[in-house]
């Protein structure tokens, strides 16, 4: 049985929705959208039942109200919201309704919501996803279910996971999709997933191995215990930095243990890029390498405070945190450059405006004689985020938080702009949130100030050389000057 006939469709009314408009629009989301932040579909499955009208009504609408904003049509782009209120008409009208459809409605329209800046909507139907995946126990195999449903079923329900991670983190609010004991097989590789036609049986398990998707989902699992440690650290009163550098330790083997699991042709390069472009995989690629580097950058973000005491791995974690955002902004540029390789969901501006504050950390306080290529992957950074903003509303508020991110570098009379504290947590990992200027920030959550103990062992204040304000004129410049082009 079909993933996308699991109950009776809506049928596709010809005269609402022409048949080109959909499968042109179907197309833009599979190659934007689709196995980037969720993974929802058999490919060949959704194409044919969008043919042949079998498509579920709220699906086909969810898809629309999506994918309308990477049309080159500007009618079809105006009619998103029409497309998307529809859905969620349809959605709502059958709300009670566990099944396959709806939860990936859910997910589609909550990505929507995303976009639009209306992260309690978003909250909202990703909760409901997140719910409707749990009664209808995707996790669970279901012997009726030919190969494409049952990996369907868990590409669906490991997006929930992935979902609730970010949106979680992104409005400040607690995790609740809980995998513990109930976790199913990671998803398979997306090669084999799309060979497969309806009516087979699952790979045996002698042919299965992880692909893009499944190694996003192990990312994940990383991103959640870097994500609590940096909450843990900020929450507590006086920091053990030893025990603080032992947990990021544990972090970093983690993610050295993930790259080298990857398989060869999995690994960043140039010629390995070209490879999954080939196979049609380039932008599952770049989105893989992207996750990793954001997350590799969160992990050493802290150690970028030139103020916090000395350790033992200190300097050599603020430099791996360079490392990364550089090479987060190296892949990113390299997504622009190289076709079928584009990176335009939406999350890629938030994880794009984290790069780009290390590089503001570099250019501001670094070697003077990086400077002007450090300059240059910053203005490539925001190449992307004006690309961005053509299709994501939302990308407004986080080229805002950037701005916001600046002012505060300006305004600081020491080079104590990147400590970890509430403001820091919200700006790091609260994307889906404003940003207030640092000294109007209020507590978000019961987070601590920032603890005495590292307050009494900062380095005295200094007064800022004329070097630094020149460079920082030139930042300022720059992010003027993007905010500008999005206008």
């Amino acid at each position: 049985m079909s993933p996308l006939t699991t109950k009776s469709p809506s049928p596709l009314k010809q005269h609402d929705i022409p048949k080109n408009v959909a499968e042109t629009l179907t197309e833009l989301y599979l190659r934007y959208m689709h196995d980037k932040p969720h993974a929802l579909f058999h490919e060949p499955s959704l194409r044919e039942a969008v043919a042949n009208g079998s498509v579920a009504q709220v699906v086909l609408l969810s898809i629309m109200g999506l994918a309308a904003r990477f049309s080159d049509d500007a009618e079809i782009r105006s009619q998103a919201p029409s497309f998307t209120e529809a859905a969620k008409s349809h959605l709502k009208s059958d709300l009670e309704h566990s099944c396959v459809e709806n939860i990936q409605a859910c997910i589609l329209i909550g990505n929507i919501c995303l976009g639009d800046s209306d992260p309690d909507a978003e909250s909202i139907y990703f909760v409901l996803a997140n719910r409707m995946a749990q009664i209808a126990k995707l996790s669970v195999l279901n012997d009726a279910d030919d190969g494409i449903t049952r990996e369907t079923k868990l590409r669906l329900w490991w997006t929930c996971y992935l979902v609730d991670t970010w949106a979680s983190g992104g409005s400040g609010l607690p995790r609740q999709f809980d995998i513990l004991n109930m976790a199913p097989r990671l998803p398979m590789d997306e090669a084999l997933f799309l060979s497969m036609r309806p009516g087979d049986p699952d790979v045996p398990a002698c042919e299965w191995r992880p692909g893009f998707w499944g190694y996003n989902v192990k990312m994940a699992t990383i991103y959640n215990r870097i994500s609590d440690l940096t909450k843990r650290i900020v929450k507590s009163t006086v920091w053990d930095e030893e025990a603080i550098e032992e947990a990021v330790r544990e972090s970093a083997v983690e993610l050295t243990a993930f790259e080298e699991s990857l398989p060869t042709t999995m690994r960043y390069s140039p010629s390995n890029l070209t490879l999954q472009v080939e196979r049609g995989l380039g932008r599952n690629f770049i989105a893989l390498h992207l996750g990793f580097n954001h997350y590799a950058t969160l992990l050493y973000y802290q150690y970028l405070d030139r103020n916090r005491p000395s350790t033992t791995n200190g300097a050599a974690y603020a430099q791996r945190c360079k490392h990364h955002a550089t090479l987060f902004s190296e892949i990113l540029q390299a997504s622009r450059n190289h076709g079928g390789a584009e990176a335009l969901y939406n999350i890629v501006g938030h994880v794009t405006v984290v790069s780009s504050s290390v590089l503001l950390h570099s250019f501001l306080f670094g070697d003077p004689n990086e400077a002007d290529d450090i300059r240059q992957r910053l203005e490539s950074n925001f190449d992307s985020l004006v690309q961005l903003r053509r299709y994501w509303p939302s990308v407004e508020l986080m080229i805002n938080r950037l701005v916001v991110f600046q002012r505060s570098c300006l305004r600081s009379e020491t080079s104590n702009t990147h400590r970890l504290d509430k403001w820091m947590v919200k700006f790091l990992l609260q994307h889906a949130l404003a940003l207030d200027d640092k000294e109007l920030e209020e507590d978000i959550d019961g987070l601590s100030s920032w603890p005495l103990s590292i307050l009494d062992s900062h380095v005295e204040p200094t007064h800022v050389d004329k070097g630094l304000m020149e460079r920082s004129r030139v930042t300022k410049g720059i992010i003027e000057d993007m905010r500008m082009r999005t206008q």
